[in-house]
């Protein structure tokens, strides 16, 4: 639709096609959510209803909505929940129930704890902290989720490496990467005093580093928060 004005000063509307439609919103693609419970077999809920026993999968509309996963039961406790972003449609999310923080928790000085766990295949690239350009529409949601889900609290981002190359390097790596990170959610409007930076090496390892798999499950950014 394009208006003129007409001599006299008047909008006249000119219509260019007659019945013309704009062009549909491309509807925004659900998340596919692989639900796992440490340990095996826990029954999970979703916005307070039964889902079923893990493992199972569910659709749900963003990362909000991982949050709301949970535990039916409630002793003992969940301890920590880890969403491990596979991508922009996949995810993969973790309750753990326990009476014992993780390492990586007490290391924090916490207890309870949702870990964000970004995967390497969508982060970095081998021994480089510039972020792939695929990560970058991700950590704009996850800026999004700490506003309106955690907003006030503490955001620790922790980077870490597989157990290959020298450990000073490997420290250096770990700090750089996560404050590329930090930086690109500072862009995003975090506040800068929320943000904690730390940079861990190798000491945290998720998986064995003497495969393939599990020195990539170890090569990652995480952003922790208290839960």
């Amino acid at each position: 639709m394009i208006r003129k004005m007409s001599p006299f000063g008047a909008l006249v509307v000119v219509l260019l096609f007659q019945g013309c439609a704009s062009t549909p919103r491309q509807p925004v693609p659900k998340i596919t959510a692989e639900i796992i419970s440490s340990p095996e077999g826990i029954e999970m809920s979703y916005r307070g209803k039964t889902i079923g026993t893990a493992p199972l999968e569910l659709e749900i509309d963003n990362l909000d909505e991982a949050v709301e996963l949970a535990a039916v039961q409630d002793q003992p406790p969940i301890i920590e929940r880890r969403i491990k972003i596979l991508g922009p449609d996949r995810i993969q999310v973790t309750i753990r129930l326990g009476r014992e923080p993780s390492p990586l928790a007490k290391a924090l000085g916490l207890t309870k704890v949702v870990v964000f766990d970004y995967d390497s295949l969508i982060t970095f690239d081998t021994d480089s902290y510039a972020l792939r350009e695929k990560l970058r529409p991700l950590l704009q949601g996850q800026a999004e989720l700490l506003e309106s889900h955690f907003k006030g609290l503490d955001v620790y981002v922790c980077g870490h490496t597989d157990a290959t190359g020298g450990e000073e390097h490997n420290q250096i790596l770990s700090v750089n990467r996560a404050q590329a990170v930090a930086d690109y959610l500072i862009a995003q409007g975090l506040d800068t005093d929320r943000i904690r930076v730390q940079g861990f090496g190798k000491d945290y390892p998720l998986a064995a580093n003497s495969t393939r798999t599990g020195r990539a499950a170890n090569r990652r950014t995480e952003i922790v928060l208290p839960d």
